[in-house]
């Protein structure tokens, strides 16, 4: 196996390549932009190794969070090259690279923390408890990537550690250090123990069956991009949510159109026949339908009443609707119906990289309680499983 990684996620950035258990890399050099940079930089480093594109059988890219402007600009790179020489890509998140590399590099910690800074008065973070790992898999999420202002993530930091100590590793971190020590006052700062190019193709080499098609890559944000919330704001016409009708679905309903708003948002729709099969052979499914003053399906809810616990197994609303507060207002329906027939608890799974989705269930009470790796499938990936206890 010959993996190629690039990050573009740092200024500096690096590259790495792992071949048959060898691993080699290289810093960027943070005086010139990811653009003049790229491609060339990754061509003259398989070179330098004595190797072509042609030997390369995967492509690894860190996804961020990160520099914005490096993403899109190493992204596309990756995905161009990987396109011509018909190799699939890893993704590997940047915080899982800070872990990931410092584990690879026989460091240990108890709390292993994954720091950047993320402009604007905020800084990303994830921290991992690495006391008995001996890889990144063995690894436990103690806090879920989050972008915060340094203090609000400090705080979230000391409680996730519950007393044990914390090593904060990563990029930027130096001019919000003092934030970590109101909190933490006894943290210890580290180097990465690798470049995080050489961390993602460790990564990447012992998770192959992560590749996904080069189109299928995305970006880790953490938190929603400018245009997001310029287009969203434009978007926020008041609409009366009250106008929009909510029905619980039967057997008989017609749900082609349910059907088709799965195929627009899910990369492995049901379709109407299990849906229906559900409705008919099972006393716990329920499915609610929102529909628009004309009549017109624009979301549903597809859920399980199990004795005390309502379990969401599939939720969506029209792209065209969405931001408007429908979804919520599909919620309180379905949860006032499960709490009404006695549900005092309920919990779903969400893809990690689902920033939005998580946002509006953590608005609406949830809390990260578990995470069931590589869950999902194209692209492959965590799901995070979210409670909400006390309808």
């Amino acid at each position: 196996m010959f993996v190629l990684a690039l990050d573009t996620a740092t200024r500096a950035g690096s590259v790495a390549l792992v071949r048959d258990g060898a691993a080699h890399a290289m810093a960027g050099d943070g005086t010139r932009t990811h653009g003049e940079r790229l491609p060339a930089e990754l061509l003259d480093f398989l070179a330098q190794h004595g190797a072509t594109l042609a030997d390369v059988t995967h492509f690894a890219i860190v996804v961020g969070p990160g520099s914005f402007t490096g993403l899109r600009v190493g992204m596309p790179t990756v995905q161009g090259l990987a396109f011509a020489a018909t190799r699939p890509v890893i993704s590997i998140p940047t915080l899982d690279a800070y872990a990931s590399g410092w584990l690879d590099g026989g460091r240990r910690a108890d709390v292993f923390a994954a720091c950047m800074d993320g402009h604007r008065g905020e800084v990303f973070l994830a921290a991992f408890d690495v006391r008995d790992a001996v890889s990144f898999d063995t690894a436990r999420v103690l806090l879920e990537p989050l972008a915060a202002p340094a203090d609000a993530a400090a705080a979230a930091l000391a409680r996730a550690a519950d007393g044990r100590s914390i090593t904060l590793v990563g990029e930027g971190n130096d001019q919000h250090l003092g934030a970590f020590r109101a909190a933490r006052p006894d943290i210890v700062t580290a180097a990465p123990a690798m470049t995080l190019a050489e961390a993602a193709a460790r990564l990447a080499a012992r998770h192959p069956e992560r590749a996904t098609a080069p189109h299928a890559i995305k970006p880790v944000y953490v938190r929603r991009t400018d245009a997001e919330i310029a287009r969203d704001r434009n978007r926020a016409a008041a609409i009366d949510a009250a106008a929009f009708t909510i029905e619980r679905a039967e057997p008989t309903s017609n749900l082609e159109a349910v059907a088709a708003l799965q195929r627009l948002t899910f990369t492995n729709p049901w379709g109407a026949d299990a849906m229906r099969w559900e409705l008919e052979n099972t006393d716990v499914a329920r499915l609610y339908l929102l529909r628009a003053p004309d009549g017109v399906l624009v979301g549903y809810c597809a859920c399980w009443l199990v004795f005390d616990e309502l379990h969401i197994n599939s939720l969506a609303v029209d792209p065209a609707w969405r931001r408007r507060g429908l979804a919520r207002h599909l919620l309180a329906a379905v949860f006032g119906d499960a709490a009404a027939l006695g549900a005092r608890s309920a919990t779903l799974e969400v893809r990690r990289s689902n920033v939005a989705a998580r946002g509006l269930y953590e608005g609406l009470g949830f809390h990260v309680e578990g995470t069931r790796r590589d869950y999902y499938q194209n692209p492959r990936e965590d799901g995070l499983i979210l409670w909400r206890r006390g309808l």
